[in-house]
Parts: structure tokens; C-alpha cells; sequence
């Protein structure tokens, strides 16, 4: 993965190098990559007494071999993931998507394993007819041939995988798309195709809000400015790399943006700078990270031979070569190439121009085992095949579209007139019917007015005829009232004669159960009883329409709501129940309380109301 270009001149011999470095997650969501602990930058003169001390450097052996496990642990979990393979009752989108799992994670270090894998998972997506599992497999066979440096093949499966993210409309699988096109055309230093692909990965991520996959892609378009020379923009995309990076908790991505902003300094001469941010870069990524250490202490010792501090540089380069030689992954030749450049360089610089020449021509047989020119030439035709076969896609779509439109010319004229045809046959109907339902409408509001004027005149005749026995029952109620207002008189009248002594003892007798036969009729009161039933029964409505707002009248309020309706006296209804006046006010009283009226508001227009 490169991450600029140096001239390194000595004794009249140019070097051209590709010097690696910086590109996380080429195909983004695919790789899963280890959460790693962030560790607080080391301060400066710390790290130069541990580059220049032995025990440091045994210790940081020490520190590396520590770290072992852990790739252990993952390689762990993945044996997990192989086991679940063999599980005969697995759904196949499950399979499919457990194999893109270890495709992917196999691709750096196992590509042919990762392969298998992808191309089983691919040919289960086919069968499954499930596109998004297709273009998901179909990248993680582009992205295998990548890492094994067979871009003709990246190449064909990338712009598949693409072609159906595109039909998808998914922004976000075409965005890794894009940027895996980009690192293909990166790695073969195409820069306007890998410059054209990262932009657009670059512009759907600031597009969707996405700031953590936006500082990968902005550090991939400082990659490919390096590539192009254009040192200035690369810092500046590097920059804003690493404040993501750095806002998000992006570990790894800060130490590549580091790392890659370190290589600027080197460019701009600013050694001594370079050196700090390579020493944050190594505080910051996981021991694990082998390839990234080395990288970074590649960077370094060319920072120290600019500075002549060459044991310094010897030193970063061997410890960078081990660890190079100890990783197992398919990008350590483009370390080597680093390692390699420097070491060139370091030795002319020391005048032993024998091993420098070594150096050469093993950085010249890795570098055609990677990247040929007939490999470069072939990645160009082929993009170049694909952009004609786009435009006669293009041509032929644009000569159906122009056939389409005059079709739909035609069919657009063909069409209007049976429109005007049809739309005034549908108006003539339409006038029929309108002038057929104004008539029903007529006819309609005719019997409804005389249906109207029926029931007014109806409920005329039955608001006289009730307002007729109203009247009826307030007579009916005045005389009872009066009748037994007079058998009271009469009752008191002769209560009140003395005739013990004048009449005879019969006569007495005959005189007391005379008396006590009209008290009991008037308190048996049955004229009153007939009152209050005819009333009940024609004023059923007034009484529901009470009751409905307020059921918890008890019997006697009820009749003495509908007396107060008849507009009865006080004295009136106290006389026909045959109680004191004195006792209907206390119950008209509690009657205003049931209803929360006010002083001023009328009991009889309150129920009249019901």
C-alpha cells in the first residue's frame, strides 16, 4: 500500500521507490479488525533514550512476545466460525455470510484459504439469488487478488461487485466498492483512477454523516496525493485524518495519519519533526500490529539517515526487517520494498556501494514479483475496456431512449385525442346525470319539506296537547291542593268544638271516628298518588332526561322537580303532599345544592330544560 515516493540520488544513481504504509480496511466493513486499547503517547526524550538504549530493545521484544495471544485468540474465534461451517442444518444466507466472515479475515494473511472461501460463498449467493450477498462475496474475492497481487483479477471482481451495488442503489456497500477500485488503481500507481475512486468513497461518506469511515477515505486521498508528489495536500487530508481519528477514538487510524503525516515531514526536510510524529505512531498502535510497527520504524530510520545518524537507522531497519521477516501476510513484500529503499540509501551513504548494489536487486526482484509493467499496462486497458463498454452502453441507451421518446410522441398524440374523445362522452354523460339528479334532488327536497312541515305540525299538535294536560294536571293538582286545604279547615274546625257535655256519649263516638275517618283520608291521600302517577306517565321523557345527568334523586325530589315544572306554589305543592311549607322550601333548597345553582338562577327554567 503506498504511501509516497522519494528520490534517493547517490553516486548518479536514481532509485524510484514505493514506500508503503497508512491504508486501514481497504474494504471496509468486510475486515474485522481488533479493538485495541488506546496507550498515551510517549514523550520524546523517552523514546530517544529507548531507541538508543540495548535493554530498551530487549524489552521491546520482550513487549511483542507478550502480545502473541492475542492474534491467538482471534485466530480462536475464527476456528469457532470454521466449526459452525460443518453444521449440516446452517441456513445458507447464514453460511454465506460466515464465509465472507473468514474470507475476509484470511485475506491478508491466507489469501488462497480466503479464496476458497470467498468463491464458496459466492457461488452460494448465486444460488441463493441474493444480490447483496453476491457483491459481498465477489469483494472479498477482489479484495484477495489485491493482497495477492493479482489486480486483473481484483479488477474484474471489484467492477462486478460495484455493478451490483450500483443497481441496489445502496450508498454504502458502492462506497466500499469504490474505495477497494481505488486501492486496486493505488497499488498499480495509477493515480487519476485511484484519485477518481477515493473521491467518490470520500464524497458518499461526507454525503451520509459517516465521520469514522470519512477519515479512512480522507487518508487514503492523502495516500494517493503522496503518490502524486503533491506533499502540501497530502498533509492537509493527513491532518484532518488524524482530528477524526482522534475525536472518535480511531487508534489505528491516528497512528497511520501520524505515520503518513511523518512521511511529509521527511519530504518537507523537517527531520526532527517527522521523528515525534513517528514516535506518537508507535505509542499509539497495538503490539500486535507487526507490519505497522515495521512500516513505521522504516519511516524512521530514513528520517535518521537524512539526520546522518546512521547506527541509529542501521538499528531501525534490522529490528523493522524482523519483523517484517516474522509476519506471515501478504503486504509484508511492500514493507520489504521500504526496508529495502533505506537500506540502499543507508549504505551508499556509507560508502559500501556492494551492499547497497544487494540491496538493489533484491528490492528489484520484489518489486516485479508485485507490481510489473505489463501488470500496470494490463490494469489500464482493462479500465479503459470498461469505460468503452460504459459508453457503448451509454450510445446504445441513449439511441433506445431517443426510439422511446418518438414512440412516446406518438402514443403521447394518439392518446390526447382519445382523451378529448373520451372526455366528452364522459361530459355528455356526466350533463345527463347531473340534470337527472337535479330532478331526483327536487323531488327529494319536496318530500322532505313536506315531511318536515308534517312533523312540525305533528309536534305542534303534541306540544298543545301536552301543554293542554299539563293544564289539566295543574287543575287536577290546584283541587286536590284546595280540597284538602278545606278538610284540613274542616278537620280543625271540629277538633276545636267542645261537645263532650252537651252530646251524648254515642254521638261523641260517632263524632271522634267522623274526624278520624277524614284524617286518614287525608293522609292516605290517594287523589295525590293519582296525580303523581299520571304525571310519571307523561313526562316519561322529563324524568330519563333527568335522571341521565343526575341519578341520584330519590324518589320524592323526582315529584317535586315535576311539580315545580308545573309551576305549582309553594303552598300548593305543600298542600298536596300533604307536608309543611316549611318542608318543601328545605327540599327546593337541597334540590338548588343537587343542581349547583346559583341565587339568581330560576328552579322552574332550570328543569324545563329537560
Amino acid at each position: 500500500m503506498t504511501a509516497g515516493r522519494m528520490n534517493a540520488c547517490k553516486s548518479g544513481v536514481t532509485y524510484h521507490v514505493a514506500r508503503k504504509g497508512g491504508r486501514l480496511n481497504a474494504c471496509g466493513e468486510h475486515l474485522q479488525l481488533f479493538e485495541i486499547k488506546k496507550c498515551a503517547p510517549a514523550p520524546l526524550e523517552d523514546v530517544k533514550i529507548y531507541y538508543f538504549s540495548c535493554m530498551m530493545r530487549w524489552l521491546l521484544l520482550f513487549a511483542v512476545c507478550l502480545y502473541i495471544g492475542v492474534p491467538a485468540r482471534a485466530q480462536l474465534n475464527m476456528d469457532s466460525l470454521g466449526r459452525v461451517l460443518t453444521d449440516k442444518s446452517l441456513h445458507a444466507p447464514e453460511r454465506i455470510r460466515i464465509l465472507n466472515q473468514l474470507a475476509a479475515y484470511y485475506n491478508k494473511d491466507s489469501t488462497n484459504h480466503a479464496l476458497v472461501l470467498a468463491n464458496e460463498a459466492y457461488l452460494l449467493s448465486l444460488k441463493e439469488e441474493n444480490t447483496a450477498l453476491q457483491a459481498a462475496s465477489l469483494l472479498n474475492l477482489s479484495e484477495g487478488y489485491l493482497y495477492n497481487d493479482q489486480y486483473d483479477q481484483a479488477l474484474n471482481y471489484g467492477y462486478t461487485a460495484l455493478d451490483l451495488c450500483l443497481a441496489a442503489k445502496n450508498d454504502s456497500a458502492i462506497a466500499r466498492c469504490v474505495t477497494n477500485l481505488g486501492w486496486i488503481f493505488y497499488d498499480t500507481e495509477n493515480t487519476q483512477f485511484a484519485l477518481q475512486y477515493h473521491q467518490q468513497a470520500h464524497d458518499i461518506y461526507r454525503k451520509a454523516g459517516n465521520t469514522r469511515r470519512l477519515a479512512v477515505s480522507m487518508n487514503a486521498l492523502g495516500l494517493v496525493y503522496l503518490l502524486k508528489d503533491d506533499f502540501e495536500t497530502a498533509r492537509r487530508y493527513f491532518d484532518s485524518t488524524f482530528a477524526i481519528a482522534r475525536q472518535h477514538g480511531m487508534d489505528n487510524m491516528m497512528a497511520a495519519a501520524l505515520s503518513n503525516r511523518g512521511i511529509c515531514e521527511n519530504e518537507f526536510g523537517q527531520y526532527r519533526e517527522a521523528i515525534a510524529d513517528f514516535d506518537q505512531s508507535l505509542a499509539v498502535y497495538s503490539r500486535t500490529e507487526v507490519l505497522s510497527h515495521a512500516e513505521v520504524l522504516n519511516q524512521m530510520a530514513y528520517s535518521r539517515i537524512m539526520l546522518k545518524e546512521y547506527p541509529e537507522a542501521e538499528r531501525l531497519l534490522r529490528d523493522a526487517r524482523a519483523l517484517i521477516a516474522r509476519s506471515n501476510s501478504n503486504t509484508k513484500k511492500e514493507k520489504l520494498l521500504d526496508n529495502l529503499t533505506n537500506s540502499v540509501l543507508l549504505y551508499q551513504e556509507l560508502g559500501e556501494y556492494k551492499k547497497a548494489f544487494e540491496e538493489l536487486q533484491e528490492y528489484t526482484k520484489v518489486r516485479n514479483q508485485i507490481l510489473s509493467k505489463s501488470k500496470s499496462e494490463a490494469i489500464s486497458a482493462l479500465k479503459l475496456k470498461r469505460e468503452a463498454q460504459e459508453n457503448e452502453t451509454r450510445i446504445i441507451t441513449l439511441v433506445a431512449q431517443k426510439e422511446l421518446r418518438a414512440f412516446q410522441r406518438n402514443a403521447l398524440a394518439v392518446g390526447v385525442v382519445l382523451i378529448i374523445i373520451i372526455g366528452l362522452l364522459f361530459y355528455s354523460k356526466l350533463r345527463q346525470k347531473q340534470k337527472k339528479e337535479q330532478e331526483l334532488e327536487a323531488v327529494r327536497r319536496a318530500l322532505i319539506k313536506q315531511e318536515l312541515d308534517g312533523a312540525l305540525m305533528e309536534k305542534a299538535a303534541l306540544n298543545d296537547k301536552l301543554e293542554f294536560r299539563d293544564n289539566d294536571l295543574k287543575n287536577y293538582a290546584l283541587y286536590i291542593s284546595q280540597r284538602n286545604e278545606m278538610i284540613r279547615h274542616f278537620i280543625d274546625e271540629l277538633t276545636s268544638l267542645d261537645i263532650h257535655n252537651e252530646a251524648k256519649k254515642e254521638n261523641i263516638a260517632r263524632f271522634n271516628r267522623m274526624v278520624h275517618k277524614f284524617q286518614h283520608d287525608l293522609d292516605i291521600n290517594k287523589d295525590a298518588q293519582d296525580f303523581n302517577l299520571s304525571v310519571n306517565e307523561i313526562h316519561k321523557d322529563f324524568f330519563y332526561n333527568l335522571l341521565q345527568q343526575f341519578p341520584g334523586l330519590t324518589e320524592n325530589e323526582r315529584r317535586l322537580c315535576a311539580q315545580i315544572r308545573l309551576n305549582l306554589s309553594i303552598k300548593d305543592i305543600a298542600s298536596l303532599n300533604n307536608i309543611s311549607v316549611k318542608s318543601v322550601e328545605m327540599a327546593r333548597y337541597r334540590l338548588r345544592k343537587v343542581f349547583n345553582l346559583e341565587h339568581k338562577d330560576s328552579l322552574s327554567d332550570f328543569l324545563k330544560n329537560f
